[in-house]
């Protein structure tokens, strides 16, 4: 069939990158969280300093300053874009490391067990 061989494509895809022993692949919340926030805050802040200096993208830093207190078109305003950018980057990122763990401890992956337990043999009909 069909979706048997593209199950066993991505089988042999996966165990190409991870190889024959398949690793869970947990997100640390907080970690991730960190990390879009820092992503989020940067940008921010260089998109209101690229208005401030240069007039770029005024009409959005605009439409921000409707939703975040404070931030503007100045360098007091690009600060505060890095720190709303910065919180809600945080935010945003440990929910979404925690529904991905969460979807990964629902997957019926196996190997996830704990205490060495083994998976039962591959059924999938040929």
């Amino acid at each position: 069939m069909l979706t048997c061989d593209i199950i066993d494509f991505i089988k042999g895809f996966k165990e190409m990158f991870m190889g024959k022993k398949c690793k869970c692949g947990r997100l640390s919340a907080l970690a991730f969280g960190i990390s879009l926030g820092l992503v989020s805050g940067i940008f921010m802040l260089l998109f209101a300093i690229g208005s401030w200096k240069y007039g770029f993208g005024t009409s959005i830093i605009d439409q921000w300053a409707s939703v975040y207190p404070g931030l503007e078109a100045s360098l007091k305003g690009a600060f505060i874009a890095l720190a709303w950018g910065f919180l809600e980057g945080f935010v945003i990122g440990i929910i979404w490391a925690w529904l991905y763990n969460l979807c990964l401890c629902c997957c019926r992956c196996c190997c996830c067990k704990p205490n060495g337990e083994t998976c039962p043999p591959n059924t999938t009909p040929r």
